[in-house]
């Protein structure tokens, strides 16, 4: 391990330092960003936290996601009560930790405020993840965003609002989840501008579509949720279903899986959004925009990519067919960053997740991991590492800031 931590130390340095030396180029410059709950967020008795970042940090990576779910928010006993208690408890220390320690190593956080609700405020007053986020209380949840936004202020600038809605147990009952999701949302972004109004709040991260009724297409579902029709006009029923006021937002994220094939091969699937078809999101959000459903903060409206990765193969807790040969994968994964970073508007590709779990272990059947458990990184991250420190050079991506208390 120490010959790789020399190795990756050097290329964090390198990174920062070559950057400012570069000379400016035209076009935007991307976030990279990195999400592993298990790493960053949670203890673990299976890989160093510390180190983590070092390799995150040579990825060039700016920002970390990560979630609160909001029944995890509170003691057990809260969340599994049916009547909510008097005065809701809620215990932060987790993610205070976790985002302190992110800001020493050069990182922003970003917090989902996602599902499943406590069983108080489940429509059918079942336990978290057997309630399937069946229709939330929708004043509650405000709530929770407003005291989640109080708590963090300023250590916090960028909210989004739910986990994947459009995929059948976040939000259900399905049929109805784009509505049920647009009150979601409306009352999340209210809840977080009351609790620090200098927050950015992003609608969607939507899930692409796998299979009917597992998942609704995501440009459905967000021509759906403000009551559109495919040919952008406004459905005879949208001033009852979504009132006449447009939505306003931040920015928009989504989630552009498309587990089985390179990235620039289109899904068959209509309404699909991966990252083959990544501008058509631009265009559907521009529409809705001029159509006066959106009412976004900024003249053209931000997209972030805050779930992307390949599985790995050999995984035997992995699908067979969504096991990628490390030869392919390490070209599949660099060549979406590229995408995304060739695409308008998009100001942040998001890598889930950094390191594998340990075989058997509940995730591990979603194995993204650049890097193995026990710590020796897949051809897969040098790839990513290098693209990353290239792009940095030539000012395409923003560069990690300055470490401050520890050692980087």
């Amino acid at each position: 391990m120490k010959s790789l931590t020399t190795l990756v130390l050097f290329a964090a340095v390198a990174v920062v330092s070559l950057s400012s030396a570069a000379p400016a180029q035209a076009g935007k410059k991307m976030e990279i960003l990195l999400q592993d709950d298990g790493i960053f967020l949670f203890p673990n008795n299976y890989y160093d936290r510390d180190f983590a970042y070092l390799q995150a940090r040579a990825l060039g990576v700016t920002g970390l996601r990560m979630n609160i779910q909001w029944f995890m928010a509170m003691p057990a006993a809260q969340a599994q009560s049916t009547v909510k208690p008097g005065q809701v408890d809620y215990q932060w220390g987790v993610w205070d930790t976790a985002i302190a320690r992110a800001r020493q190593y050069g990182m922003h956080v970003q917090l989902a405020l996602a599902g499943d609700p406590p069983a108080w405020a489940c429509g059918s007053r079942r336990q978290p993840y057997d309630c399937d986020g069946y229709k939330p209380d929708v004043a509650e949840f405000r709530a929770f965003a407003q005291a989640a936004a109080a708590h963090f202020g300023s250590s916090v600038k960028r909210y989004s609002i739910w986990n994947e809605p459009n995929w059948y147990t976040w939000i259900s009952p399905h049929k109805r989840s784009p509505r049920l999701y647009r009150e979601l949302y409306e009352a999340g972004y209210e809840g977080v501008k009351a609790g620090y109004p200098g927050a950015k709040v992003l609608m969607g991260e939507l899930a692409p579509r796998f299979q009917e009724n597992i998942a609704i297409a995501p440009l459905e579902f967000l021509r759906r949720m403000v009551c559109v029709n495919g040919k952008f006009k406004r459905k005879r029923s949208a001033d009852r279903k979504c009132g006449p006021e447009p939505l306003k937002l931040d920015g928009f994220a989504h989630h552009p899986y498309h587990f089985e094939v390179r990235p620039r091969k289109l899904s068959p699937v209509e309404d699909d959004l991966t990252m083959a078809n990544i501008d058509e999101l631009n265009v559907h959000l521009a529409k809705l925009k001029k159509l006066g459903v959106l009412d976004p903060s900024t003249k053209k409206i931000k997209v972030y990519l805050t779930e992307h990765g390949y599985m790995v193969s050999g995984n035997p807790d992995v699908r067979p067919r969504r096991q990628i040969p490390e030869y392919k994968r390490k070209k599949w994964v660099v060549n979406a960053f590229q995408i995304a970073q060739s695409t308008r508007r998009i100001k942040g590709m998001l890598y889930y997740n950094l390191v594998s779990a340990p075989l058997g272990s509940p995730s591990s059947y979603f194995d993204l991991g650049l890097i193995q458990t026990d710590g020796n990184p897949r051809d897969s991250y040098w790839a990513l590492r290098d693209w990353a420190q290239a792009a940095i050079v030539e000012r395409r991506v923003k560069a990690p800031p300055p470490c401050s208390g520890v050692v980087c």
